[in-house]
């Protein structure tokens, strides 16, 4: 069930209601949460709940069995919850990967490999529900959380239907202590989230769906465009990606506030960035922070020296990029992006102010476009593909017209309302004006969402991770 479809629109008003009419019966508002929550994730193939289920069953329980000892017994307990959710990831999402690269690597010596080929299907948001659980299992062994026992909370923390599919990434003590306590409507933040729902559909229909069809028609065959053709589409691409996942995180976290149900932050204005490093701390909030977290730190994070702490940040941009897709071309986007911090590393720190100012402009621009670029291999289906377009960027024309130049039309207006926004969580987050004023938004939007949505169907991208 996609955000944008009519049936979550059918869907996510019938919970909503339901929801509050067993208000103060708490059990019963969360028991019916996770059937609503299973509902809305087996409209894609009811049969991977079981796989929702083993991972929800597994970490419950290897919860109730974890102390906060780092005893042999705790740590036993704890590989094996790690071992059943990374195997159970690691075949629906890298068989056939890890498959064929040992298949290339038999080749290099002479070895005429014939695997059996099996066509595995990726469970739609298998990579962040994985996370989420084995981010539960480290807090509870180090002592961050407290293992309940409440088994309905906690499938409900795990499989949470609007952050389910592609996050925000939860941890266990912000996420589940909120189903644990009785909660009262509040219309303010019923007001938050429908206006959030309703910037993130915006995103999505307008913005990004709009943008895919220029980046496919100009990568379609990067060798026979210009070069100018090729940086155009880095530069789409890279707003079709933010506003299509920022849309997804600004409707589910928009979701999550009808029940009065907090989720992290995903995105804050990462465009609007001044460095490399500041861009890094304010895209896909959740997953870095997770990284950070339960990989960089326990690898020594910077503690171990400066050339220590190079080589963790590329071991984290590696893997995160690999954890993004089951492709070289991912794990080469993330050890682009962490050599590009590097530098960083041996640099006098300096903090910025929260929001860029007029001044920053420049040095957002070049910071953007150093991204973009490197999101050309985000975006390839293969090596040879990011071959032919990083060819034609070093060979190819930069005097011709680039194509794709009308796609302004939707990214100018949209660059100029986050830039005015910019110091709210998102755009229209407050409007301090009058009734009147403040309606003629929601219609203005309104009417961009019927008019100007793309007419194709298009998934969110974050669906394939």
């Amino acid at each position: 069930m996609q955000f944008d479809s009519y049936i979550y629109a059918l869907f996510l008003p019938l919970v909503f209601a339901g929801y509050w009419i067993l208000r103060n019966k708490l059990m019963w508002q969360n028991l019916f949460l996770l059937v609503a929550s299973y509902i809305f994730y087996g409209w894609w193939d009811w049969r991977f709940l079981a796989l929702i289920l083993i991972t929800s069953t597994t970490t419950f329980f290897t919860g109730l069995v974890i102390k906060n000892d780092h005893s042999l017994r705790s740590k036993t307990w704890l590989s094996l919850n790690l071992i059943i959710n990374l195997g159970i990831l690691g075949t629906f999402k890298y068989f056939n990967f890890f498959k064929d690269t040992f298949s290339d690597i038999l080749k290099l010596f002479g070895a005429n490999p014939d695997f059996i080929t099996i066509n595995i299907l990726l469970p739609v948001g298998i990579s962040f529900y994985t996370l989420q659980a084995i981010s539960y299992s480290f807090d509870v062994y180090n002592g961050k959380a407290k293992p309940t026992r409440n088994v309905i909370a906690f499938f409900v923390y795990i499989a949470f239907f609007p952050q389910l599919v592609a996050g925000p990434i939860e941890r266990a003590r912000n996420l589940l202590p909120q189903f644990l306590k009785k909660k009262s409507f509040d219309y303010y933040n019923a007001v938050i989230g429908m206006r959030q729902i309703l910037w993130g559909l915006v995103k999505k229909l307008v913005i990004a769906d709009n943008l895919a069809g220029y980046v496919d028609n100009i990568l379609y065959h990067p060798s026979v465009m210009n070069a100018t053709s090729i940086f155009m589409a880095a530069i789409i691409f890279a707003f079709q990606i933010y506003s299509d996942f920022s849309g997804y995180s600004d409707i589910a976290i928009g979701s999550a506030r009808l029940f009065n149900i907090k989720l992290l932050p995903n995105f804050n204005y990462p465009f609007f960035s001044r460095s490399m490093k500041e861009l890094w701390q304010r895209w896909h909030i959740s997953l870095m922070t997770w990284f950070r977290e339960y990989l960089y730190f326990p690898l020594g994070g910077s503690r171990c020296g400066k050339l220590r702490t190079c080589l963790n940040i590329m071991i984290v941009f590696a893997i995160s990029g690999l954890w993004h897709g089951a492709d070289w071309t991912f794990v080469i986007w993330g050890a682009v992006n962490g050599l590009m911090l590097l530098p960083f590393v041996f640099l006098k720190k300096h903090k910025y102010s929260n929001h860029a100012r007029f001044r920053d402009i420049p040095k957002c621009v070049l910071t953007f476009m150093i991204f973009a670029l490197i999101f050309l291999s985000f975006r390839s289906p293969n090596i040879s593909h990011l071959q032919e377009c990083i060819n034609t960027l070093i060979h190819g024309s930069y005097l011709a017209i680039p194509m794709g130049i009308s796609a302004f039309y939707y990214i100018v207006p949209f660059v100029i309302v986050e830039w005015i926004g910019r110091k709210q969580e998102f755009p229209i987050m407050t409007l301090k004006m009058p009734t009147i004023l403040r309606w003629a938004i929601y219609w203005g939007l309104l009417f961009l969402l019927a008019f100007y949505s793309a007419r194709a169907d298009i998934q969110y991208i974050y669906f394939q991770f």
